[in-house]
């Protein structure tokens, strides 16, 4: 190929000498030539800005949206991602107690046919606050996040011992809520970012919020009372409304901070204008999790035959993490942000299974000036106000 027809493939014509040409005339037609291009400039940028738009809607629709789930490696958590990744819709981030964790439960999503591409794994001990920060920063730099499913917990029912997390917090609160409360606003930012017109934080609580309802009524009911235990004993507290350790207390109080936090996250966001909704729903009595892990096995044994095979009050594993997939996926719920949803037991004698459904939950949860002082206690206790 000659040198002229290859430039003339490459798109640009050989410049030749022209009989008559003098530097004045070359001299005008590059004046005339920068004209043109200072026309047609603003146009063309206008269309290539356009082509790399739809090249951006075309991918994120075509992408797959991102979920972190904490408590991910067993229990509803754990059927929730399964279920998500199969979807071909959900990359699922596994934010578990250790990296070890998160992988076993990826191996084991594996193994029920979710592809390993579609699952990440973190480290995120919410008994460890730097732990907490250092999931944040590395789920960051790995995409986009468009939903949070904040559903690790612990309970210490029965143990007299205050246990205390890595900054000296009562554990139950340290993990269930202040570790919860931490990882949600590290990643508030990254959320607002989402493509999604809605991206969803889902919390997980439990009835036993409630003093009035079945589970919250026996033994000492939720009550954060006036925050005294927080005031008075600051991160040395051992229970918020600085009563005598309770351990089974501590658990529902946790729960009730849950409640008390979605409600108040949720009016923080409105008040900004935020896309993002909150939620909480109570999963029902799911004995087969990872929830009894610190309590005595000869009780759990028993306690977990008692409610599923004579009484019949306990709710299946699935059946919870299927709770937990609605909340992040129904469309009804859309835009929709501060409601709550409970798997309560249906009417009936023997009772007749559970209902998932939208549901008031108790009147403490719903004192917004308690809220607003858990609020600002809990930025202080991990350290957002210093920040």
């Amino acid at each position: 190929m000659s040198g002229a027809i290859a430039s003339r493939a490459r798109g640009v014509i050989p410049r030749r000498a022209t009989k008559g040409s003098t530097p004045r005339s070359r001299a005008r037609a590059r004046a005339s030539t920068r004209r043109d291009v200072l026309i047609a400039w603003p146009l063309l940028y206008a269309a290539l800005n356009r082509i790399a738009d739809a090249e951006r809607v075309e991918a994120s629709e075509g992408g797959k949206k991102r979920v972190v789930i904490t408590g991910a490696n067993s229990g509803i958590g754990l059927s929730a991602a399964t279920t998500l990744a199969l979807s071909g819709e959900w990359t699922v981030a596994l934010a578990c107690r250790t990296k070890e964790k998160s992988e076993q439960a990826r191996a084991e999503m594996v193994s029920r046919g979710v592809a390993e591409s579609d699952v990440e794994c973190y480290e995120c001990d919410l008994a460890d606050l730097d732990s907490v920060r250092a999931c944040a920063r590395e789920l960051r730099r790995n995409g986009s996040i468009d939903a949070l499913a904040l559903n690790a917990g612990v309970e210490f029912s029965g143990d007299p011992v205050v246990h205390r997390t890595a900054q000296g917090l009562e554990e139950t609160v340290g993990v269930n809520h202040l570790g919860h409360f931490l990882l949600t606003n590290l990643l508030l930012e990254d959320l607002e970012r989402s493509e999604l017109a809605h991206p969803r934080i889902v919390v997980t609580a439990s009835e036993v919020h409630d003093p009035a309802s079945p589970g919250g009524s026996v033994g000492n009911g939720a009550t954060l009372g006036s925050l005294e235990g927080f005031e008075r004993d600051g991160k040395r507290f051992e229970m918020a409304d600085g009563g005598n350790f309770d351990a089974d207390k501590a658990y529902k109080d946790s729960k009730l901070m849950n409640m008390l936090f979605t409600y108040e996250l949720e009016r923080r966001l409105r008040e900004r204008g935020s896309k993002i909704t909150v939620n909480a729903f109570g999963p029902g009595l799911i004995t087969r999790t990872g929830l009894f892990r610190h309590q005595n096995p000869l009780f759990v044994k028993v306690f977990d035959f008692a409610t599923n095979e004579v009484f019949h009050v306990a709710e299946t594993v699935d059946r919870g993490g299927d709770c937990l997939v609605y909340m992040l996926e129904e469309p009804s719920l859309e835009g929709v942000g501060g409601v709550y949803f409970n798997n309560g037991l249906a009417p009936g004698t023997p009772p007749t299974g559970h209902k998932f459904e939208r549901t008031d939950s108790s009147v403490e949860s719903n004192n917004q000036d308690e809220a607003r002082k858990l609020w600002v206690i809990s930025e202080d206790f991990v350290g957002l106000n210093s920040n």
